[in-house]
């Protein structure tokens, strides 16, 4: 991926700003540690498997996968970086693998299409799929991405 100077110029004054908050943090006891981080994770969204890995390596020690259904960001990496909390969110489908595990027949109530005044609803049966999302560790499989 290519940047734009502009966004190299956001990049290198956020970083600016977090040393100067880390430094103001270690040089004044008394000024209190930002509410992210501490209070709730760090947040940090990725769009790829690459991006993850590359921040799965920031973590330290134990890094724990969150799989949600939720939205476009429904995998999770939480972990921590010295005693900050950090929560990395990436889409699940740039993740993890979609596997089928089974089919199931769901009977629901729908509007019959022919005659909705007169039969509000009719039953029908139908086959859905039970899926997991296999995700498997973030590290092994990308070893060669380098930061």
């Amino acid at each position: 991926m290519t940047t734009t100077e502009a966004q190299q110029e956001a990049r290198a004054g956020y970083i600016a700003g977090l040393r100067r908050i880390a430094d103001a943090l270690e040089s004044d006891p008394l000024l209190l540690l930002p509410y992210d981080g501490t209070g709730s994770e760090f947040s940090v969204f990725t769009d790829s498997r690459d991006e993850l890995v590359r921040w799965a390596r920031v973590l330290d020690g134990k890094r724990d996968k969150e799989v949600t259904d939720s939205d476009h960001y429904a995998f999770k990496l939480h972990g921590v970086v010295g005693s900050l909390r950090v929560l990395v969110y990436a889409p699940r489908d740039e993740v993890c693998t979609r596997r089928v595990v089974g089919t199931r027949e769901v009977t629901e109530e729908v509007p019959d299409p022919e005659a909705l005044a007169a039969v509000p609803t009719v039953t029908v049966t139908k086959t859905v799929e039970d899926v997991e999302w296999d995700c498997g560790p973030i590290l092994a499989a990308h070893a060669q991405v380098t930061a």
